[in-house]
């Protein structure tokens, strides 16, 4: 049935990844069935700035889907200064001061149009859970994600300055997960919870004793297509990609260390990313002599990263902590199988049948196990013809069919279980009378 619903997306944005194109596939997707009132605050770089999306709205009309601009009051402009030169944390102050204003936005749709159910959809972050609860409307919440604690293990050869940072996230999310009023407040207003991951649901299950459900907050875009001509030359020459921001947190030092030592030459890694760790990494690389195995691509259009990864046999991720990053799906549309850890969102999207997870273990220990998994393909590449075939089956679990589907129950749930709720006092009250 369709339904009128109100989004809270934040972030957004037709051209770019991560969370703002997390929110655009899931405003497009469901504009397919329902009819949209979208809330933001961004489609550029920073809180306020929505030049792409006005360029969008304005040359792109869509008739089932009405944008909502929240400007950002005077204070979180400031506030977002402090972000523009650095310092990132300062950032939830000006958008809890957004969330306000995004409730007084949503009181005015709701004064002149029926809505049906709300979705407090992104950022996916728990720490800044909103205010439109507020507004007596069944309530939809998630993907939540960020819950996640950050393994030590995987800090051993980061400098003192990351450690502390991680360290520092690690002891917040134990305070707010355990002492914040306000967040554990809506968790029990919120009529469905989404975990973006299943950590993210023992966590919700255990700090809250609210039941989720499970759903990435990625899917995939377009119908998954493997390109079988580039497994012409696998025996020569294995094409392995690795694709992020040259950042700590993306972890790009523990690919090159695993690398270091296969002992076998039939390969080439290709690197998709920029970032301020990029010339340090590059020196890390020639250290290890692994130069002249490696291709840095920078950062390049997303037309021309997917072409890469198409052509690549293998994807290697080495992150920190992740919830759901774009790049996982984007490797299963290419019928690319990936190698990663065994944690946060690639833990619960990859499996036997779409790539090669590795226990979280010590440090050294992952290293062996990682390079040992690379050694056996290295030694054999046919086996990565087979896993991509697989790797192209598991796609489709994740396609937008299914996840709409799982939308629209998770709607329905949330109108009975709020309907539910409103009704109650009413049979007390009968009941005693």
């Amino acid at each position: 049935m369709k339904k009128r619903i109100l989004i809270s997306a934040y972030a957004i944005s037709p051209v770019k990844g991560s969370e703002y194109g997390a929110a655009w596939n899931t405003v497009m997707n469901l504009a397919t069935q329902h009819e949209l009132w979208v809330l933001y605050g961004m489609s550029d770089s920073y809180m306020g700035d929505t030049q792409t999306m006005h360029a969008f709205i304005e040359h792109t009309p869509l008739k089932s889907v009405h944008f909502v601009e929240v400007e950002p009051g005077w204070l979180a402009k400031c506030i977002t200064l402090l972000d523009k030169i650095g310092w990132g944390w300062f950032f939830y102050f000006a958008y809890y001061l957004w969330q306000k204003s995004a409730l007084k936005a949503a009181r005015e749709i709701c004064r002149t149009v029926e809505i049906d159910v709300i979705h407090q959809l992104g950022p996916i972050g728990f720490r800044e859970p909103g205010f439109l609860w507020k507004l007596q409307k069944p309530l939809v919440w998630g993907p939540i994600g960020g819950m996640n604690k950050i393994d030590t293990r995987l800090l051993v050869n980061k400098p003192r300055f990351t450690k502390f940072k991680f360290a520092l996230k690690n002891y917040i999310n134990h305070l707010q997960l355990n002492y914040s009023g306000r967040i554990a407040h809506a968790f029990e207003q919120a009529d469905v919870c989404i975990a973006a991951t299943s950590a993210g649901q023992h966590t919700i299950w255990e700090k809250f004793g609210v039941e989720s459900y499970y759903l990435s907050e990625q899917g995939i875009i377009s119908a998954p297509i493997l390109d079988e001509s580039k497994f012409n030359r696998i025996d020569q020459c294995v094409q392995l990609v690795w694709c992020g921001n040259l950042i700590e947190r993306k972890n790009l030092d523990m690919c090159l260390e695993i690398l270091s030592g296969v002992g076998h030459n039939n390969w080439i890694l290709h690197i998709l990313g920029s970032g301020p760790l990029e010339q340090k990494l590059k020196e890390k690389a020639a250290a290890l002599n692994l130069k002249d195995k490696i291709t840095w691509h920078g950062h390049i259009q997303r037309s021309e990263a997917i072409g890469i990864m198409s052509a690549s046999h293998l994807h290697i991720i080495t992150s920190i902590a992740e919830d759901n990053p774009a790049v996982i799906f984007e490797a299963l549309t290419c019928g690319v199988p990936t190698l990663t850890i065994d944690h946060c969102g690639m833990g619960d999207v990859i499996c036997g049948k779409s790539g090669i997870k590795i226990k979280n273990d010590d440090y050294p220990v992952m290293i062996d196990k990682m390079r040992a998994a690379l050694v056996s393909v290295l030694s054999n590449p046919s086996v990565l013809i087979d896993l991509a075939q697989t790797t192209i089956q598991c796609a489709r679990e994740h396609d937008w069919n299914t996840r709409l589907a799982t939308l629209n129950n998770m709607y329905n749930k949330a109108i009975g279980k709020y309907a539910e709720r409103k009704a109650a006092p009413l049979i007390y009250s009968s009941l005693t009378s």
